[in-house]
């Protein structure tokens, strides 16, 4: 992972600009203006490939997370076409946005190289932030798979609105 960049707590979440499935521009400061915690979830094609007619973990566990009053957002470079089939087969509630250019995903340093097959590629590393009403990271999970921090984020975001 670009763990020189990778954003901190602490720091001012960056700006994003994102198209979400039904094609309507999102933006980090739109949804802060709705005075809740964010959950940006940053993640790879392959854990959303995980999702099948048994069961969806980003389904099952980003919906505990909107039961708390947390507005959940899943990033990847996916085309909005994806996101719109992903989010109509499993159910999704949440926000999907595409990142094609990866430049939100690079922003929040949620990204590693690889090399396959001698070609050098960017891929997305599994990796949430919790970010509070005034745009500022709170909390960091680095990478793991959603349902192996889910207890993690919960728990988080309980302590900080005092449930």
């Amino acid at each position: 992972m670009a763990k020189d960049k990778l954003r901190k707590v602490g720091e001012i979440a960056p700006e994003f600009h994102l198209t979400e499935a039904d094609g309507k521009k999102v933006s980090l400061s739109d949804l802060l203006g709705e005075g809740k915690y964010i959950l940006l979830y940053f993640t790879s094609t392959e854990e959303k490939s995980r999702c099948d007619r048994s069961g969806c973990p980003l389904k099952e566990n980003l919906d505990r997370v909107m039961e708390l009053g947390v507005i959940p957002v899943l990033i990847d470079p996916d085309p909005v076409e994806e996101h719109k089939r992903f989010k109509r087969d499993h159910g999704i509630k949440f926000l999907m946005l595409s990142d094609p250019t990866m430049s939100t995903i690079k922003g929040y340093g949620v990204y590693e190289k690889v090399n396959v097959h001698g070609i050098e590629k960017e891929k997305v590393v599994s990796t949430a932030f919790l970010i509070n009403p005034e745009g500022r990271i709170v909390h960091v999970w680095e990478p793991k798979k959603i349902e192996e921090s889910i207890d993690d984020i919960i728990n988080a975001i309980k302590k900080l609105k005092g449930i």
